[in-house]
């Protein structure tokens, strides 16, 4: 019987060398080991790469606790972030800042209310560089920084105010004043849309905020809010204010070409929002139909209509039928525009045509309850009379010799409804012509 020796020195001897399958199954074998060594490498280069940049970062984190803690004015040191490049690589520093107040409460810059004393700074620097792998954190340094002088002595106070954007976003640049006087310059805000009026005397005080063309969320441009000062404590008040949107309004929208709307001052277009109503008054002073206003850049927009009356508003009516087929009023679909943009919209109105029959003054006065509004067309009673648009709800046409002469009802003749009525449900009875605006909603 042949041994295993006696067969390896017969294939040693032969001329036949390795056959196929032996080469294919040793090409399979290196190939298996060196994908093994070669992802060992890989993962050895790439675990090494990343400690060097862990490293770097570590460093980078720990000299910006550094420079902070070198600052001389903690009320200029802000939240930053910037971009290091080092051996190849990019590294990015973000610092962020906030001021404590005491152990239990921290704020960016007292946005809100809220009191105690400011004790000290907190600031975190967090550093990521290109090209982490997934899960790993950045490197991070935290410190505290306490100023190096009293901010306050203990009978006096600090005002921390507070302006952000309608994003949520610090307004930066905006004038800060407070009324009695502080004794002091009051900063304007910095980036993060903070200021502080340091060491103030025990008192009431009234803090108004203000920038060209900017408006705070009750279109203010000069907001202002009431704050009580204490001895060796902190107030805070916050105001949100941010750049006008411009809206190009189109109003009573298909009325006929030479419409008139009411040239009194107090003529005025609600703008409704998820956050209450406003009375504006159109850029400009009001004129023709079409119209500017400046608002509040709200991101959910605005859904308008003219008037301040509670019948000028199309919801405030009660639903009513038309057969099987109910009656609502409704407004428009809101309207946005950002902050320093324009956008159009447009604001129904009545529309009728007053024909002349006496008077050259026009006025017309709510019969709406509750509601104590006259409205003046100017001398508009001439050749064959003019078409006019106001606001939803009933109103008592009259007429005068003068802007300030006395007036006299219009007669139900000189009233003219346009065909079709706008809005559909128009009636006139005597000197009162009545804007209904609910419309049919099929289901």
């Amino acid at each position: 019987m042949l041994t295993w020796w006696h067969r390896w020195q017969r294939a040693r001897s032969g001329d036949a060398g390795m056959g196929l399958p032996e080469l294919l199954v040793a090409m399979m074998i290196f190939a298996l080991v060196s994908t093994g060594l070669a992802y060992s490498l890989i993962s050895t280069l790439s675990l090494t790469r990343d400690a060097r940049a862990r490293a770097v970062a570590a460093n980078l984190a720990a000299e910006e606790i550094d420079l902070a803690r070198d600052a001389a004015d903690l009320f200029a040191m802000l939240d930053e972030t910037r971009t290091v490049h080092l051996n190849g690589d990019e590294y990015t520093v973000n610092r962020t800042t906030q001021w404590v107040s005491d152990p239990g409460a921290e704020f960016t810059c007292g946005a809100g209310t809220g009191s105690g004393s400011l004790r000290y700074k907190r600031v975190n620097v967090t550093v990521t560089w290109g090209g982490m792998r997934d899960g790993v954190n950045p490197a991070r340094s935290d410190t505290i920084l306490t100023p190096d002088d009293h901010i306050n002595d203990p009978t006096k106070g600090t005002i921390l105010v507070s302006v952000l954007r309608a994003d949520g976003t610090g307004n930066a640049g905006v004038a800060v004043t407070a009324s009695p006087g502080v004794g002091s310059v009051i900063s304007p805000t910095d980036s993060q849309g903070c200021t502080y009026i340091l060491k103030v005397n025990p008192g009431t005080y009234t803090v108004t905020v203000q920038r060209a063309e900017h408006v705070n969320d009750a279109q203010l441009a000069a907001p202002t809010q009431s704050v009580v000062v204490a001895a060796g404590s902190t107030a805070s008040v916050g105001f949100q204010l941010d750049e006008v949107a411009t809206f190009t309004a189109t109003m009573a929208p298909g009325a006929p070409a030479g419409t008139r709307l009411p040239t009194s001052t107090n003529f005025r277009t609600t703008f409704t929002n998820t956050y209450g109503n406003a009375a504006v008054v159109p850029f400009g002073g009001p004129g023709g139909t079409s119209q500017t206003y400046k608002l509040h850049p709200f991101t959910s927009g605005y859904a308008p209509f003219a008037g301040t009356c509670d019948l000028a508003d199309p919801r405030a009516w009660p639903e009513d039928t038309s057969g099987p087929v109910p009656l609502v009023g409704t407004l428009p679909d809101p309207v946005a525009a950002p902050p320093g943009g324009t956008a159009a919209m447009s604001v129904p109105m009545g529309v009728v045509r007053v024909t002349p029959g006496g008077g050259r003054w026009l006025h017309a006065t709510s019969e709406d309850p509750g509601c104590a509004v006259t409205y003046s067309f100017g001398e508009v009673l001439t050749g064959s009379g003019v078409s006019i648009a106001l606001p939803y709800g009933s109103w008592r046409l009259q007429q005068s010799s003068s802007s300030s002469g006395t007036k006299s009802n219009i007669s139900a003749s000189q009233i003219v409804v346009p065909a079709p009525a706008v809005p559909e449900r128009t009636t006139v009875a005597g000197s009162v012509v009545t804007l209904d605006p609910r419309t049919a909603v099929l289901p």
